[in-house]
């Protein structure tokens, strides 16, 4: 297998930041370079994930905390599943949200801020079923 060159790499990024923005694909946070944006589509995406048998099966979700795995997340909490999220940039290491824990707030919680709110940090990774 041929190694893809950081040149290579960089160039196909920014075609694709281009390309979301250009064709409007990419949802808001604009603009859209340099980082992992959300899409039109992304909730659908989440949904169908949701029909999975993986997803079924799964106990314990890990997510980045990237915006178009926003649903994906609050969908986690919503079936009952533990979610792990890297905390951004992993500044405060990884986050647990019990969904036990949450009380009906399963969309605050899917957010960057209430991940902070409802989430403990962890040393020891539990195994995860599903990322």
């Amino acid at each position: 297998m041929k190694m893809m060159k950081t040149d290579d790499k960089n160039d196909i990024r920014n075609q694709t930041w281009k390309t979301l923005e250009t064709d409007t694909i990419s949802q808001p946070p604009k603009p859209c370079h340099g980082r992992i944006p959300d899409f039109k589509g992304s909730t659908a995406a989440a949904r169908l994930l949701q029909t999975t048998e993986e997803w079924k099966n799964s106990q314990i979700i890990f997510s980045s905390p990237d915006s178009p795995q926003r649903k994906v997340r609050e969908l986690a909490l919503r079936d009952g599943k533990v979610l792990i999220m890297a905390s951004p940039k992993l500044k405060r290491g990884y986050l647990l949200i019990d969904p036990s824990n949450i009380g009906g707030y399963e969309k605050e919680a899917s957010t960057i801020k209430g991940t902070f709110k409802f989430g403990k940090s962890i040393k020891k990774f539990p195994k995860v079923d599903l990322s």
